[in-house]
């Protein structure tokens, strides 16, 4: 793999997924990791599960230099836990047993965890709220992660 651009924020998320991969790899059922690409053209009812999304949510200015050309910023991935269990369809009970821990599986697995083309490890941050439908449930878990965005004047 050639080294990405420095200014290539995007960069970190094949080794986010590949870390999840290893960690979740004892799982069984197996546990899918897919992006937003692998998610984009896949209906609900038809996804892959047990199953962790990976997906950049943005980023903040953290702080610029006053001539401009170098910003900090401070990014969030989104780690969706995602599982579809039907056998508590009424409460919903097994489905969130099973979500959460997978989200905890999921979330040690990047606790401190550093991919190229960042300024620092990724670390927990405040997050969305889960989601719930027809047998699915969604935990999501956000990092955050600084990247430097430099000028091409300095690079």
């Amino acid at each position: 793999m050639t080294a990405a651009h420095r200014n290539n924020f995007l960069a970190p998320e094949p080794f986010i997924v590949a870390r999840l991969q290893e960690c979740l790899a004892d799982m069984r059922p197996q546990v899918h990791v897919l992006t937003a690409a692998d998610l984009a053209l896949v209906k609900e009812e038809n996804q892959p599960t047990p199953a962790v999304h990976v997906i950049w949510n943005g980023f903040r200015v953290l702080n610029s230099r006053a001539d401009g050309q170098v910003s900090n910023l401070e990014h969030t991935w989104l780690i969706v836990s995602t599982v579809r269990n039907v056998r508590t369809l009424k409460t919903g009970e097994a489905a969130r047993a099973e979500a959460g821990e997978l989200a905890a599986r999921a979330g040690a697995a990047l606790m401190g965890f550093r991919p190229p083309n960042v300024a620092g490890p990724m670390r927990l941050g405040p997050g969305p709220g889960a989601g719930h439908v027809s047998g699915f449930v969604y935990v999501p878990l956000a990092f955050q992660v600084e990247t430097v965005f430099t000028s091409a004047n300095l690079l």
